[in-house]
């Protein structure tokens, strides 16, 4: 039973690719924002047909549930009345880049629990926290959603938002759908687990 997890793993670990995929994304877009600046362009047809997105708005999209860390921290440290100056757009960009490690993260360990469950129908271990996470981006992502549509957009910058609104929101509730369904499979800590307590163990210490 242990070579049948043991073969139904694949090599890919998406918990460590997805965080450091996001990491180097946001990075490369900022240096490509600041080393190759867009000059403006006369008429709307060229500015609409080449948006060019700000690092800000690229790291808040792709690491959009680092919102609900990312407030109270810029609150504590610039008040209400935050500056937009080049300094505090740096310190979000950096900002939002760590913070969303954490998100990406538990995203990567939902994508390997799935995979490992679409080729063996076990052997993924089911945890509170994941389930917990999962159920946050989602209900997170649909309040952020709601936000950014009521609002009326200013430009481009605002679709980089709602798309990765719908994205991550879409995200969270099939991570959370995925929880619920594996547990009741295989509740942990139950009869139902296939591996010796020994297989289970170092099973359980290549997950982490």
């Amino acid at each position: 039973m242990g070579q049948g997890l043991k073969s139904g793993r694949t090599g890919i670990r998406f918990r460590r690719i997805l965080p450091l995929a996001a990491l180097l994304f946001v990075t490369v877009t900022t240096y490509r924002y600041i080393a190759f600046p867009q000059t403006p362009h006369n008429g709307t047809f060229s500015l609409r047909a080449n948006p060019h997105a700000r690092p800000l708005t690229v790291a808040q999209a792709v690491n959009l549930p680092a919102f609900a860390l990312t407030l109270p921290i810029e609150l504590a440290l610039f008040g209400p009345k935050r500056d937009n100056s080049a300094g505090a757009q740096a310190f979000s960009i950096v900002e939002f880049a760590v913070l969303g490690i954490i998100f990406w993260f538990f995203a990567g360990r939902f994508l390997d629990d799935f995979t490992t469950w679409r080729r063996l129908r076990s052997g993924s271990r089911w945890r509170l926290l994941d389930c917990l996470v999962a159920a946050f981006i989602a209900v997170e992502s649909t309040l952020l959603l709601a936000v950014f549509t009521f609002i009326p957009l200013r430009d481009f910058q605002d679709m980089w938002l709602i798309s990765a609104s719908i994205g991550w929101a879409a995200l969270g509730y099939f991570a959370f759908a995925f929880r619920v369904m594996q547990f009741r499979a295989y509740p942990r800590g139950g009869s139902s687990n296939p591996l010796p307590d020994a297989e289970s163990q170092e099973a359980e210490a290549r997950d982490i």
